[in-house]
């Protein structure tokens, strides 16, 4: 009996505890925001009948006890901030080991501009050393060399490199027991405003990272556009030297490979998404180049506000403005332009054919154009319904593989250039901007 009356009066001891210390937090809080609320710019009153006044450090402590003894620590903001802190530094130590160093000593023929040498970054992909990086990195290498993250300087094979989207996948003999490789994401599922961090080595310099979000969706400041996915545009800082290197998300996978930043922007880099690296890693490894069908035009996809502007027999769909010499296009018979106009400051070509349909499908808009055009295979014939002079008609196109372009990269020339891009020998594209459309 003595024993239960004692537990039951330790039980009650406890629960006026517990009770007791709920109503301290509460008063606690009560008095934490009383003062944040009346706090001035200097002085602060702890409530608002009383005349005593204390000094900030008065509210820095009260903010420690209440995070020492209110339910839920310290406050929001101050807890996410730390937390963003915590996940940076996390992904920074997961993905760091997986980033290396590449350093290409370049050809004979690559040595016109006085530039013996090139510098940027690769991804690990797997323990048998396959490392995926940028074409631009490694084109003209007769000696590549790639540093690992604990400063091991091995040598490096390149085992195929496609221009066209500025991947090149190299091979080399890791150390017994070396592990850390890359995870790669799924950059389908990127969103605007997501955060993001490039990790590299920024102008050859130790391993940087800068964080940003994904900004927007787009194409590389290059000459026009082609019928490649999308590429990622992101705010954290990309600088010459983290060419081929990860652009990752808050988890640590790679959503992209760093390939160019924009001359003259602010913090506007560009990343080659990794659902398209590694379809170009899957050719890479099998045939040493990605094999694609060539068609060999290149066109702009005419609007209603330029359709009317002109007395002329126009039709929405895609103005053929150029037809390259000896392709499938020209062979079957396709036609371009020879008006040459500018509106508004951008150059159109006129008089070509317009295709307004692909095998029945309409290509009005740039999402049909990429679905009419991504699916099509070597050796398939597609029907191109077009409007030629005011009067429709179907021209027939046998898809060959497109020829491995001889490309030249014009190297870096300071921190207020943007890194090189390919410059292919189809010189005739080299004027189409804005909303030209490449057919290779």
């Amino acid at each position: 009996m003595e024993q239960e009356g004692e537990n039951r009066n330790h039980h009650r001891g406890s629960v006026c505890t517990s009770q007791t210390l709920r109503v301290k937090q509460r008063e606690l809080a009560r008095a934490y925001l009383r003062l944040v609320s009346h706090s001035g710019s200097a002085w602060m009153r702890i409530n608002s009948r009383s005349e005593h006044r204390v000094p900030r450090l008065l509210l820095l402590v009260l903010t420690l006890l209440f995070a020492a003894y209110v339910p839920g620590g310290l406050p929001g903001p101050v807890q996410a901030k730390e937390d963003e802190q915590d996940n940076t530094v996390q992904v920074y130590k997961k993905v760091a080991p997986a980033t290396v160093l590449i350093k290409s000593a370049l050809v004979a023929d690559h040595l016109g501009s006085g530039v013996n040498s090139s510098i940027g970054c690769g991804v690990l992909l797997d323990e048998q050393g396959s490392i995926l990086t940028n074409a631009h990195v490694v084109d003209g290498a007769g000696k590549i060399l790639v540093v690992l993250h604990d400063g091991t300087r091995l040598p490096a094979a390149v085992v195929g490199s496609d221009p066209v989207t500025d991947l090149a996948l190299l091979r080399l003999q890791l150390p017994k027991g070396h592990r850390p490789v890359a995870q790669l994401g799924d950059s389908d599922r990127v969103e605007i405003g997501q955060k993001v961090m490039a990790i590299g080595h920024p102008f050859g310099l130790s391993y940087a990272l800068t964080t940003g979000v994904v900004s927007g969706f787009g194409t590389t400041p290059d000459t026009g556009l082609t019928l490649q996915e999308r590429v990622i545009q992101t705010s954290a800082a990309i600088n010459p030297g983290n060419s081929g290197g990860p652009l990752v998300d808050a988890k640590g996978r790679v959503i992209g490979i760093n390939a160019a930043l924009l001359r003259g922007g602010q913090n506007i880099g560009f990343a080659i998404p990794i659902n398209m690296a590694k379809m170009v890693v899957a050719e890479l490894r099998t045939h040493g180049r990605v094999i694609r069908p060539w068609i060999g035009f290149a066109g702009k996809l005419l609007s209603e506000e330029v359709i009317n502007l002109f007395a002329l027999p126009l039709e929405k769909g895609l103005l053929v403005e150029y037809v390259e010499e000896g392709s499938p296009a020209k062979k079957a018979g396709l036609r371009a332009g020879s008006l040459g106009v500018t509106i508004e400051g951008e150059s159109w070509v006129l008089g070509g054919d317009i295709v307004v349909a692909v095998n029945g499908h309409d290509v009005t808009s740039p999402k049909q154009l990429v679905n009419a055009f991504k699916a099509l295979k070597v050796g398939q014939s597609i029907a191109l319904q077009v409007m030629r002079k005011g009067a429709d008609q179907t021209v027939t196109v046998t898809l060959e593989e497109q020829p491995q372009a001889q490309v030249a990269f014009a190297p870096a020339k300071g921190p207020e250039y943007s890194e090189a891009r390919p410059l292919t020998q189809r010189s005739a594209l080299a004027g189409y901007r804005g909303r030209a459309w490449r057919f290779f």
